[in-house]
């Protein structure tokens, strides 16, 4: 006789999805919501992601990584289908909340970071740790957020070296994370 009893819970409908073949997302990331989620062509989903559509659509684009306990999309009520859209090459760090309008593209999101509901961030933008972008706050391109809500432009000039970095990682763990298209489609 087993001690365990079935949950008797009806199990969360999926969420449609549109999913690239090239895409890598483990089996225990989650997908939840109603309204539609796109992932790209070779980005990874690591485990115990989380990507909620139940208030709007959600969009990454290609080559991006969104790491393990991460939450991508709107967490409350208020503008239904407003939606999520991360462009290519960003990077969502571990534990980081996104529920922006738009992040651009190669921005990166560092750990336990927070992107408030309806902000917009230019292409290259950095997030650091424990860094909260207010909601319908607007960053420029290159800015990089840090410390007690200091900013600074980065005039490095080596984006192109940041994506093919990015690409690196997502050639590295695509041999790493076990993934499971089937799941999820």
């Amino acid at each position: 006789m087993s001690s365990k009893r079935a949950s008797t819970a009806p199990a969360a409908p999926k969420p449609p999805t549109s999913l690239s073949p090239t895409l890598t997302i483990a089996e225990h990331a989650s997908l939840v919501g109603s309204y539609l989620i796109t992932l790209g062509a070779n980005t990874v989903v690591h485990p115990r992601a989380k990507l909620n559509s139940t208030y709007g659509p959600i969009t990454v684009g290609s080559n991006c990584i969104i790491s393990e306990r991460s939450m991508i999309g709107l967490q409350g009520r208020g503008a239904d289908g407003e939606g999520v859209v991360i462009e290519d090459g960003v990077i969502v760090e571990v534990g980081a909340t996104v529920e922006s309008k738009v992040i651009g593209e190669g921005c990166v999101i560092e750990v336990n970071a927070k992107v408030g509901r309806g902000s917009l961030l230019g292409t290259h933008c950095k997030i650091g740790p424990l860094c909260e972008v207010a909601e319908d706050e607007v960053l420029p391109d290159y800015t990089v957020l840090f410390a007690n809500g200091m900013r600074r432009i980065d005039n490095s000039g080596v984006e192109d070296l940041k994506l093919k970095m990015v690409a690196r990682q997502i050639d590295v763990l695509r041999r790493l994370i076990p993934s499971n298209l089937t799941k999820f489609q």
